[in-house]
């Protein structure tokens, strides 16, 4: 079919919202007002792991301009939410599992008397050790994050007969490498603003992802039925994933519902660097073996992956990173382990490239490596070993069609052999 008859496809198609946003016309759920409405602070718990002994409200409830305060023992329908698991609290009961664990809600005439208020809130704690990361996590003897255990998910990726494989090598490399914990960092902090329509249902704008996976999650919470709920997606400034898990819908619905007026939430950024997900810091131990002629042969690995106090979609994105820590390389042979562990560190979820990324920084390391062994240059050795139609993934999956890898090799190849400036490094590399 030729292009002409797309309207998209093969087209160069304008951005809609782009002159809006170039002249600073759009609206963001920041710049959102509406008549008689509340401004919302959080308190959070500033300190990883601990009980909760107390939480007195009294003097932040007296102060002139504050509308309501609100801790879990206010939250009208069940105090539990996550996207894959129903793990975390909207309001921290009984205890706080991180820094950024919110505590107790606060809506008021202005941000200033709603700051002050949340300041005013006095939460009495008993500290509890510490999990730091996903090795002490998992031993016998780590304080338990969640009563369940510390282990959210094994995950298990085999094909063909991995022990065969390495002995068929002439070259093994052996190697572990970390990853480090990321924000997204998105201009547009997490933001949102919620009211009451005229039919009594709650409205809610926010920058968000998933509207309507967020509006299942808030009517758990609320105690609401779906349909008495709307998410609408306000013009978003970065999101990266950040913004996939629900962020301040919640604790906005529950300040409109305990008011019954409009009631805006928007997080500063050293609030949003201490309480909202990350990219997870992730540790690959990996082996890998090649044989004389520089065909993969064999390829072993464990993952461990720090998604921090709840899951999130944090369990998916440590299974993924395993899945691929093959890289685009055709091995016959994979054995590959991946455990996503609670700890006390801010949460971890989703970011672009999903774990791929952290897996990258492994198979292309471990790909150098080997090509350096067997002395073959290095994008040579990727060629000899890339994905292509009618091979098969670390999961058994053969492609039929759309494996772009070798094309984007021989163009880099092609590039790199018609600069001058690159032939040093392509001689070098032989």
């Amino acid at each position: 079919m030729e292009k002409e008859e797309f309207t998209c496809v093969g087209h160069s198609v304008p951005k809609v919202d782009a002159l809006d946003k170039v002249l600073g016309r759009a609206v963001y759920s920041e710049d959102m007002k509406f008549p008689n409405m509340l401004y919302g602070k959080v308190l959070r718990a500033g300190i990883p792991h601990a009980m909760i002994e107390s939480i007195d409200t009294t003097v932040a409830r007296a102060m002139e301009g504050v509308a309501c305060v609100l801790t879990s023992n206010d939250i009208p329908g069940k105090n539990l939410f996550g996207i894959a698991f129903q793990d975390q609290w909207a309001l921290a009961e009984k205890k706080v599992r991180y820094i950024g664990e919110p505590v107790a809600l606060v809506a008021a005439e202005s941000e200033e008397i709603a700051r002050d208020a949340a300041k005013a809130v006095k939460v009495t704690y008993k500290e509890l050790p510490v999990v730091t990361n996903p090795h002490e996590g998992l031993t016998e003897k780590a304080p338990r994050v969640h009563e369940k255990g510390n282990l959210i998910l094994h995950s298990k990726t085999r094909k063909g007969n991995v022990e065969e494989g390495f002995r068929q090598a002439h070259v093994i490399v052996e190697d572990t490498y970390k990853t480090h914990v990321q924000d997204h960092a998105y201009l547009e902090t997490e933001s949102g603003v919620g009211k009451l329509d005229e039919h009594g249902n709650l409205v809610v704008w926010s920058a968000n992802q998933c509207p309507f996976r967020d509006r299942r999650q808030m009517a758990v919470v609320l105690g609401l039925r779906e349909n008495q709920i709307r998410v609408i997606r306000a013009t978003t400034g970065g999101a990266f994933g950040g913004k996939d898990d629900v962020t301040v819908e919640i604790h906005i619905g529950l300040m409109v519902l305990a008011t019954g007026r409009p009631v805006r939430l928007v997080l500063d950024r050293e609030e949003s660097f201490q309480s909202q997900t990350k990219r997870h810091a992730i540790e690959m131990w990996t082996r890998w073996g090649a044989t004389r002629e520089g065909k993969l042969c064999a390829m072993e690995g464990k993952v461990f992956g720090d998604t921090g106090a709840y899951a999130g979609l944090g369990p998916f994105v440590v299974k993924k990173c395993g899945i691929h820590l093959s890289g685009p390389y055709y091995i016959p042979n994979v054995k590959v382990d991946s455990y996503s562990v609670y700890t006390n560190n801010i949460m971890a979820s989703a970011m672009r490239g999903f774990g791929v990324l952290q897996s990258a920084v492994a198979h292309e390391a471990q790909m150098d490596e080997l090509a350096g062994r067997l002395h073959i240059n290095p994008l040579q050795f990727r060629l000899m070993n890339a994905l292509d139609n009618g091979l098969s993934t670390a999961t058994g999956q053969e492609f039929k069609a759309g494996v772009g890898i070798k094309a984007t090799l021989e163009k880099l190849k092609e590039v790199v052999t018609k600069d001058p400036s690159l032939q040093s490094y392509w001689k070098e590399s032989l």
